[in-house]
């Protein structure tokens, strides 16, 4: 990731009508590539379970088979959490907080003045957005040493009118 592409991630851009952070899992592969690279290591595993099949190590197919539910089973949860997301959108006295992890989809609204910042210690510098009893977190998504320069940015765009 560029300094650049960082330096966008922690101060948020203006859009148009707000201020947004949009936050995203960093994958080093795209699933369908994945797929392929798993499909190549899946067929060597059969082919050399089927070639000391032949010779008569009948027990090593069965492992290969189980090296290749692994596979599957890891190439599925890859694919699922591939497009994770953390998206705060400040606009006008509106901050909302969409996030998305596997299937599941959270949104919460906070209003802006009554919004306040914190970062947690003991959840690894994670900022907590919370309004009275409503509270949420953000960062996930961010490295922890980043998240109290996230937490401060944030907090100024927030006392900005």
């Amino acid at each position: 990731m560029s300094p650049v592409d960082l330096s966008n991630r922690i101060s948020g851009q203006l859009d148009g009508t707000g201020w947004v952070w949009h936050l995203k899992r960093n994958i080093s592969i795209a699933p369908s590539h994945l797929a392929y690279i798993f499909m190549g290591l899946g067929t060597v595993s059969l082919l050399i379970g089927f070639g000391f099949y032949s010779v008569g190590a009948s027990l090593v197919l069965p492992f290969c088979l189980v090296e290749i539910a692994a596979l599957l089973t890891a190439y599925f949860y890859n694919a699922i959490h591939a497009n994770d997301y953390e998206k705060l959108t400040l606009d006008g006295n509106v901050i909302t907080i969409e996030s998305k992890v596997g299937f599941k989809a959270h949104q919460v609204q906070l209003v802006r003045s009554l919004t306040r910042v914190d970062t947690l210690s003991h959840l690894n510098e994670m900022v907590h957005l919370r309004q009275g009893v409503k509270n949420t977190y953000f960062g996930k998504f961010v490295h922890a040493n980043l998240r109290p320069l996230l937490a401060q940015k944030i907090s100024e765009r927030l006392r900005l009118i």
